[in-house]
This record gives C-alpha cells, structure tokens and sequence, in this order.
C-alpha cells in the first residue's frame, strides 16, 4: 500500500511547505519512500514502504503531452493490460502497477478504470487537468476537498486536513453520520463539514471545477444458468480471483470459517494466522451471532493442509491500549476494539510478511448475514445491522439534530431505492438485490475500510479475492435459492467447495471475527470512560448527554450497536474513540 495527495490551487502557487506538511502526514500510508512532483499551481505526493517498487510520482510522454501518476494499489489483470497495450505500441520502461495504469491512461483516457481488474486510488496530471479515481468495491480509500483555494486529494484524512485551508470542523450532519450511522457512513461522506470521500466506482475531473463520474455499478440481469452451471462459475471465478492475488511471499488470515478455509486451501499458503484473547477459553458462550468458538476448526484446517499456524493471543489491556492507535489509523472512530484486535494482529504478521489474504465481503455477496436469513429482519426499514435508531437517539445531546431517526430513515430509503432491480422479480427477489446493494455499498464498506486502515498502519497488504468485481457481479444476479442452497446460508459457496475443505468446515455456521469475552476488558473499557466523563472539558460532551453516558456505565445492556460484532463493551470502546478522535484533530462543532 501507498500514500497519494494532490494539491491544485486555482490562483497562488503551490506552498513547498504546504507540500511537505501534507507528506509528513501521509506519512501514515508509507514512511519509507517519499516522492514530490511541483509545478507552477500543482503538487502531487506520494509515500511508500522499502519493499514495494516505488518510484513515483510517475512521468510520461505521449506526443506533446506530460502526463503525472501518483498511484495506490494492486493491479490483478496486469498481464492481459499488458499485451493490449504492447500491441498498441506501448513499451514499458518499469515492470511496476503504477507504469502500467499510467500507459492504460495515456492509451485510453478516463475510460481506463473500466479495464482495470484491481484494487486502485490513483490521480493523473495531463497539464490541463487532474484525472482521480477509485477502484469498483472502494477497497483502497481517497478523499478530497474543495474550496475557493482549489483542490487537496489524499488517501487518508490527516493528509488533507494538513492544509491550511481546510479545517477540522464537523456540522449537525456530521454528528450524525458518527452516533446514528457509525462506525458506518453515507457513501460519499468522510463526517467532516469539508471533507468527501471519492465513492466506490467513481471518478473525476478537476480543472476549473470539479465533475464526478460513476463508472461502476451493479446492474440486475436475468440469470441464465442452471444450479450446476451456477456452481461452476462461482467456483472458476472465485479460484481464478484468489489465484490472481495470491502471487508473493504471502500469509493468510485463518478463522477456521469457510471464507478464509476456502483462501487458505486455494491459494496453497502455508503460513496461516489467527486471533485470540485471554481468558476466552472460560468466558466465551455461543450465541446466536457466534455459535462456536474458532480454534476446533483453525485445528481442522490446519491439520488437512500441514499449515504452520500462528495463533496470537491478546490480553485485554492490549486491545484497551490499542484503541487510540487503531482509530487514528482509520482517521476516524471506527469498530473499536475489532479495529484494534486487528491492528495488533497484522503488527504480528507484519513481522514476516507484507501481504495477507483474507475472506473479507463473503457474507455481502452470498448472503451470508442473518439479515438475509430472517425475513423480519430482511423487510425491515432500517439498517439491519444497525436497528435501534431510539437506542442511539438517546446518547445525543438535546437540540443538536433535528429529528435524527428522520436523517437515518432518509439515508436507508435512498440506499434501498439505489439498487438496480429488474421488473419481474418476485417481491423476495427484489429485496434480496436491494439487501446485497446495500450491504456492499454501507456494510462493507465499514469492514474493508478497517481492514486497508489497519493493514497500512502495520505495512501489510491485506488482498480480499471474494471482492473480485467480476464475481460480485454475477453474484448480484444469481437468484436467492439459488444462494441459499439447502436452506443453509452461502449454501451455493459451500456447495462449490465441499470437495476441497474438511467436512466440519463444510457445514460450520457463520462465526463472525472473534472478540473478547473476557469481563476484565469491559471493566477496563468503563474505567477509562469514568475517567472522560470526569474531565468536564472532554470534547465528547460537546455533543453526547454526559447523564446517558453515566447510565450506560450503571446499565451492561444487550443493545448491538452495529450487528453483531459491536455490544456492550464495544459501544463505550466506540465512545472513547470518538472522544480521542476529537481531541487528537481538534475537531469543532
């Protein structure tokens, strides 16, 4: 992974200083390797890691014209863009993703993310204007800022928040994006008054101003196969897409689930991780979101495929120390301390490896979720992973949103409404579209955001072949019982890879990522809030009730605050990342 920014201003020249300040705080994507390129009102940025073949800013020459790349990501179809554009006459100087893209510009202009198979932020100078842009699933994140001043671009939030220009100021809408949806967010919306994020399968054009285009998006097809056929294509696309990604000294991401069991085995890694926490082997009981705990079927993989596996085992202050360092890696609060579980995880990986595979986006695209099973839950109007708006409501202080279950009501319909549907589909047929949109373009959105944020902070790539576009694609149009095949969740996944795993594995029910059950990280988690609410300048106050956060320290309920990954312990973990976070950038109200 990279770091990329972009300054153009629409009148002065740009600041040497203003440059250096954006790069010392893209520092967080890649402190390795640095690159500038300035010319009159234009500035790009670029920051890496030793081990990746970084030369960039990038220059070439078509013609008459300069072009500049600045680039960030992975490019999977690098050998098929290749021979198209030798045969167009293009000759490459550098063996690397960024040349690469930078020839598929030069050849076919903004149309070039349409052939682009990859993981991608990326930005293109042409002397009259700057090209940006963001791959299919929005795995690689960039945001932007514009203003009287002209444009900042950045793969993280910090970078654009160090110009001068741009301050750290969020409005009524951006509370709510951080109590009533979050951790998840509006596509689009980065909370802050005047900051955006490019949305997923976007592009756009800067030069006097700005124009935004959508390049992707699903789009309903009837499906022709029949189930066996269904079978065989999700499995061809599937080990194409994971053997795409699986070139490298690379490790894995091993839950004992049948997501990141069915990586393991076709990619042929060796080399395998796992999490754990203290004191789970006596505090964890199943329930309906975790029927069963990991390690039985980490056991059952590693032994069918001779892995040498690495289970790494945290302790509650670790993951409680973590939560600070894990949000200023997102920039944002994020999935508490799922978040920070995660980044103390890959800082173990990242001790041997710069890439892992991992099984995330799944569940979005076969239907993995209970939401998809529960029917109640599936025609539900309201986020299913997020149901209990009063729940939420409650925390806010008086008078600072006007009517937020509104905000939250309106942001669902137009999400639902989003989804490309054909006319004769079922009423089931329908929602299950609009269920699977939805969860790519909010759900999974909040879980890849994590996984590339805290895969950054610990120098590894984390790549996601469930996420190809090719089969998210063909997913979107496969009928529902069809999916559900045998009434069983990600029925057709378990069906196109009985033969490679082990039984257990095979019939093994969704287990999401393991947290803590260890009491002594709850304790520590309400100790620390205590602590907040006992400064009467924490900045959460400025816009949380301090009553309804005393209440929730007297009060363990059982409310989720986002699926089932976030409940007690993690929603005053997401409180004090919110209070960290405002006080760490000097957030205004």
């Amino acid at each position: 992974m990279s770091g990329i920014a972009g300054i153009i201003n629409k009148t002065a020249h740009v600041s040497a200083q203003v440059c250096d300040n954006v790069q010392e705080a893209l520092k967080c994507r890649g402190l390795d390797t640095q690159g500038t390129y300035i010319s009159e009102k234009m500035c790009l940025i670029h920051t890496g890691h030793s081990h990746e073949e970084n030369r960039q800013p990038l220059r070439g020459v078509m013609g008459q014209k300069a072009y500049v790349l600045v680039f960030d990501g992975e490019v999977y179809n690098k050998n098929e863009l290749r021979q198209e554009l030798a045969t167009l006459g293009y000759r490459f100087q550098e063996n690397t993703d960024a040349a690469l893209v930078l020839h598929a510009y030069m050849a076919w202009g903004q149309s070039c993310v349409e052939r682009i198979n990859g993981v991608f932020s990326f930005a293109v100078w042409d002397e009259t204007g700057l090209f940006f842009a963001r791959d299919r699933l929005g795995i690689k994140p960039l945001y932007y800022s514009v203003g009287s001043y002209g444009l900042i671009f950045a793969s993280s939030i910090k970078a654009i928040l160090a110009h001068p220009e741009v301050k750290p100021i969020i409005s009524s809408s951006g509370v709510a994006e951080l109590i009533m949806l979050g951790p998840g967010r509006s596509p689009g919306h980065a909370v802050y008054e005047n900051i955006k994020e490019v949305a997923p399968g976007e592009c756009a054009y800067y030069k006097d101003g700005l124009i935004k285009n959508t390049y992707w998006r699903l789009k309903a097809k009837t499906h022709q196969d029949n189930f066996a056929q269904t079978v065989e294509a999700v499995r061809s696309l599937l080990i194409d897409s994971i053997r795409r990604q699986s070139a490298g000294h690379i490790a894995a991401l091993l839950s004992g689930g049948l997501d990141s069991s069915i990586i393991t085995a076709v990619s042929s890694v060796q080399d395998t991780f796992s999490i754990d926490y203290v004191g789970n082997d006596k505090h964890f009981t199943p329930n309906e979101y975790q029927p069963n705990d990991d390690n039985e079927f980490i056991t059952q993989m590693v032994n069918a495929r001779n892995l040498n596996h690495c289970r790494i085992i945290f302790g509650s202050d670790e993951i409680a120390d973590a939560l600070q360092d894990a949000m200023e890696a997102r920039g944002l609060p994020g999935m508490a301390d799922i978040d920070s579980a995660l980044l103390l995880l890959l800082r173990k990986v990242g001790e041997g490896f710069n890439t892992a595979l991992s099984g995330e986006g799944a569940d979005e695209i076969f239907g993995g979720y209970p939401w998809f099973q529960d029917e109640e839950r599936l025609f539900a109007n309201n986020f299913p992973w997020a149901q209990n708006v009063e729940y939420r409501a409650k925390f806010l202080r008086p008078g600072l949103i006007n009517s937020p279950t509104d905000y939250v009501k309106s942001h669902f319909d137009r999400a639902i409404m989003a989804a490309n549907t054909l006319y004769d589909d079922d009423k089931k047929e329908k929602r299950v579209r609009q269920m699977f949109n939805l969860n790519l373009g909010w759900f999974m959105q909040t879980l890849a955001a994590r996984s590339e944020a805290m895969g950054a902070a610990a120098k590894v790539n984390i790549r996601v072949p469930f996420l190809d576009y090719r089969l998210v694609e063909y997913m979107y149009n496969v009928p529902w019982h069809f999916k559900n095949h045998g009434d069983s969740e990600k029925g057709l996944l378990r069906e196109a890879f009985k033969n490679m795993l082990p039984q257990k594995i095979i019939s093994r029910k969704k287990s999401p990522f393991p947290k803590t059950h260890n009491p002594g990280y709850t304790m520590r988690v309400q100790d620390m809030l205590k602590e907040v609410l006992n400064d009467s300048n924490a900045p959460i106050l400025e816009i949380l009730s301090k009553s309804s956060l005393e209440e929730l320290l007297t009060n363990a309920n059982t409310v989720n605050w986002y699926g089932q990954l976030m409940s007690y312990p993690q929603t005053i973990a997401y409180f004090l990342q919110i209070n960290a976070w405002m006080k760490v950038y000097s957030v205004e109200k």
